[in-house]
This record gives C-alpha cells, sequence and structure tokens, in this order.
C-alpha cells in the first residue's frame, strides 16, 4: 500500500543576532595619534617601544591597550639615544641600532652591564651602510636584521648571523626565496617562525605585506639551507592590502602591535590571541552551484559562537581560528541552515597559518513547490519512520528548531488501495506516531499541527510508489 505526506509551512521573517567573539581581536589604537609617525616598534621586558619621529617613546598600557606615548626610560639605562632596541634571550643582553659617530652610518651596538664594561659595536665584518631591526632566535644564537649592503638582491635584504660561542659570524644574506627586488624590512621572531614585511618590488610607492618563514631549529652557517624556506604571505586580518609593517610582539602577554594605513592614515594597531592558527576559507553556493551573497557562515563550539562573517558578492567567506574542533554553519533566508563539522588542524607547520578549505552548499527552502523525500518510512512497516527519513527530513526538522516563530503544518493521507476505513485507521496512526517524534527533536510542540488528509485531499493517487514523502512550503 502506497501512503504518502503533505507538509505545508508558514515561514514568519527571521532575525539572528550574533555575538563576536573572535580569537584573533584585531584593533585600532584609537587613543593614539601619530603625527610624526611611529617606526622601529619593538617589545622588551613587556614594555613597548618605538621611535616617534626623532624620539625614542615608550607605550604606557593596559593589558594590550595603549593609552599615550611617553619619553622611553631606557635611554638612560642604555646611556646614549638609540633607534630600535632589542633583547637577547640567550645573555640577557641589550641590542640596539643607533647613528655611528665616525662614519655616520646606523650600526648595531651591544649594551653590556657588567664589571664596568661599556657599550661596544658589534663587529660583524660586513660593510653596510645600515643596520636595522636587529631580531633574535628563540635560543638567542641566530641573529637576523634589515640591512643595504655591497651586494644584495634589491634595496633592503634581511641577512643572518650565527653566535659560535665567542663572536657573532659573518653575515649571510638569507636568499631570492625571502629577499626580492624590493625593501624587506622589520623582522621580528614569533617562536621558530621569523615574519617580516615587505612590498616585494622596486617601486618604493608599493604597501609592504606581512609574510613568515619557519626558520630550522638548531640552524648555523654550515647547515642553513636558503633554498628550501617557504614563505607565507599572512591573511588578514593581519594584513590589509594598505600596507602593514613594524611588527613586534609580546610573547608574554599573547599580543603584539603594528603600523597599517587601513583606515587611509598611518595608525597604530594591535592584535591580541595567537597567530599559529588555521584559515577556513571556501565559497558558500546553492545545491545547483550558485554563490550566494549574504549568508551568514559562523564557526560554534557547542551553543558558543567563536566568529562569523558575512559571505561577499562571489559567497566567499574567510575565518580565522585556532586548531581545534567546530561546528560550521551557514544561514541565508530561503535556505536551510547548513551544518557541518570541521577538525581545523595545522597539517602543515611549515606555514604559520594553515589554510582549511570548506566549501559550503545550502538547500533552498521550496517555497510553492512539492518535494519528494524518499524512503521515509520503515520498509514493511505502517508507521515508523526510517533512518533515511529521518536522515533527508533533518534539514527541515533544523530549520523549525532553529525558528521556533515557524509553524509546521501537515496533511497525512493514503494512496487510494483499499477502502476508506483502512486509510483513515493508517492516518491516524501515522498522526499519533509523527506528533512523537517531533516533539521529540523540537523545543516547541506548538509548532507542529497535523491533519487527516482525507479532509484536504481524498485518497489522491500519484502512482509515485511506496515510502514518499511530500512537502510543500509556502510564505
Amino acid at each position: 500500500m502506497r501512503k504518502r505526506l503533505v507538509i505545508l509551512l508558514a515561514l514568519l521573517p527571521l532575525m539572528v543576532v550574533a555575538q563576536d567573539l573572535r580569537p584573533l581581536r584585531v584593533d585600532l589604537q584609537d587613543n593614539v595619534k601619530l603625527p610624526w609617525g611611529l617606526s622601529n616598534l619593538s617589545v622588551v621586558d613587556g614594555q613597548l617601544h618605538a621611535l616617534s619621529g626623532d624620539v625614542a617613546v615608550r607605550a604606557h598600557r593596559r593589558n594590550s591597550y595603549v593609552y599615550a606615548l611617553i619619553p622611553d626610560t631606557l635611554v638612560g639605562t642604555i646611556g646614549e639615544p638609540f633607534s630600535y632596541v632589542v633583547r637577547n634571550p640567550r645573555d640577557s643582553h641589550l641590542y640596539y641600532s643607533r647613528v655611528n659617530d665616525d662614519n655616520g652610518r646606523i650600526a648595531l651596538y651591544e649594551h653590556v652591564k657588567d664589571r664596568g664594561r661599556r657599550n661596544r659595536q658589534v663587529e660583524l665584518r660586513t660593510w653596510f651602510r645600515e643596520i636595522l631591526h636587529p631580531t633574535f632566535s628563540p635560543d638567542g644564537n641566530m641573529l637576523v636584521f634589515s640591512a643595504k649592503g655591497k651586494v644584495g638582491l634589491g634595496g633592503y635584504d634581511l641577512w643572518c648571523s650565527f653566535w659560535n660561542g665567542k663572536r657573532w659570524s659573518k653575515p649571510l644574506n638569507l636568499g631570492g626565496v625571502i629577499n626580492t627586488t624590493g625593501d624587506e624590512v622589520c623582522p621580528v621572531f614569533y617562536g621558530h617562525y621569523l615574519i617580516y614585511a615587505s612590498n616585494d618590488t622596486a617601486d618604493s610607492a608599493a604597501p609592504f605585506y606581512f609574510h613568515s618563514v619557519r626558520m630550522p631549529r638548531g640552524a648555523s652557517t654550515e647547515n642553513i639551507l636558503f633554498d628550501q624556506f617557504q614563505v607565507q604571505t599572512l591573511p588578514s586580518p593581519i594584513n590589509s592590502g594598505a600596507g602593514d609593517k613594524e611588527l613586534a610582539i609580546d610573547t608574554i602577554g599573547n599580543c603584539g602591535y603594528w603600523v597599517s594605513r587601513r583606515g587611509g592614515e598611518e595608525a597604530l594597531y594591535s592584535f591580541q590571541g595567537c597567530l599559529a592558527g588555521v584559515l577556513l576559507r571556501g565559497t558558500v553556493a546553492s545545491t545547483q552551484g550558485a554563490p550566494i551573497m549574504g549568508a551568514e557562515v559562523r564557526v560554534l563550539v557547542g551553543n558558543r559562537l567563536v566568529t562569523s562573517i558575512i559571505t561577499d558578492s562571489l559567497g566567499r567567506y574567510q575565518l580565522f581560528v585556532q586548531p581545534g574542533s567546530y561546528q560550521l554553519e551557514a544561514s541565508c533566508p530561503n535556505y536551510f541552515i547548513s551544518r557541518q563539522e570541521v577538525m581545523a588542524m595545522r597539517v602543515n607547520e611549515n606555514n604559520l597559518v594553515y589554510e582549511f578549505p570548506c566549501d559550503i552548499a545550502m538547500s533552498s527552502l521550496p517555497f510553492g513547490e512539492t518535494v519528494e523525500y524518499a524512503n521515509f518510512y520503515r520498509q514493511g512497516a505502517d508507521v515508523e519512520i526510517s533512518a533515511e527519513g529521518q536522515a533527508s527530513i533533518k534539514p527541515l526538522v533544523d530549520f523549525l528548531r532553529d525558528n521556533p516563530q515557524v509553524h509546521l503544518r501537515m496533511a497525512v493521507f493514503c494512496d487510494q488501495t483499499t477502502d476508506l476505513v483502512v486509510n483513515n485507521m493508517i492516518i491516524e496512526r501515522r498522526i499519533s506516531y509523527l506528533y512523537d517524534y517531533f516533539a521529540s527533536v523540537l523545543p516547541n510542540k506548538g509548532q507542529i499541527l497535523i491533519k487527516n488528509g482525507n479532509e484536504m485531499q481524498k485518497n489522491e493517487a500519484t502512482g509515485s510508489g511506496d515510502n514518499k514523502i511530500f512537502t510543500m512550503l509556502i510564505k
């Protein structure tokens, strides 16, 4: 005996309110104005240091928020002006850049505060016009800096030197995988990843972008292989495409600062969170392949919203999350909510940010159409819904659960293959079972109204076969 079910839906307007809980938060430090610009940012002993014009300043801050820039007291500690300062984690000595009084070039100096020893210039045995932004690997044995030399691949290049137990080795150019015909500046270590800014071209007006490259542990002059580096351009929200450089990282505070023109004018920005994450990116499209603009893509852990975004005109989305297990869902008016489990892990450790492609398909709500679901009831059973039937109707159940203001109206009936009394008996049993089923999967049983189809369509025969369910959605 062939039996069918018709469902009629009345849909009300939807309102979605989402709270932004992005794991990597980027903020404009709008309390700090930069009339003289800001450069040479570094973090030493938990303090943010910089150069504003020709004046050394440090940030007065609480947590990651900068309240003001004030004169830098570290000038008194070192005993002379400097343009950039950093501490070596191996011996805790301060290293800084300043102009050499003898030749007018910017050189690298070491500040030693023991047994009356004075500041001294670091002898690198190589001619450099300028040595900028020195930074050290986590063990303090690798020194990386930006400089212009007699040889190089472009403007400013990145160079490295290694501590051999007595002195720093002769610097090596980090090679053509990292260095370009443009400028590579502002290197800073983030664990074993080196982050730097590059404009990738000889055009001095080109904007800078942040890049990262994983430095091998235990690297030395003898074993470092520059041609095997794998460089990654960091995604938004760190890069904006409008010019980003001067990154300084506070590993203790799990935050960082940099200068960007993303707002039109040069300003100080900060981030909070971990940069070593996963970039979820893809396209939201209909099951027919048409991109969906304006869909909201959400990342959740349980019922907690982690982050969300609205798709662009091509249906694209991009979300930065920390490694872990998430629920990824997309919603849009006139579509069923799409849900899937995502295990977002950093598979390639060469990349600071691992890109995880994940396209999302959404089924449209069939307004004014009749939709057929196959294998809705168990074989040989008059009442019980099959596992396939529950799976096929799950998007509809999810939609009702997420939208308690929507009410479901059903009409249940059978094909005319026996007498009216038997058909009505089967219909009433199915109505009772369906009430129990929807009551078990929906928090609001009042969303459901089920009627005997004989009142609407007297045993309509369609010849479409057994175990079918027909649903119709109407506004």
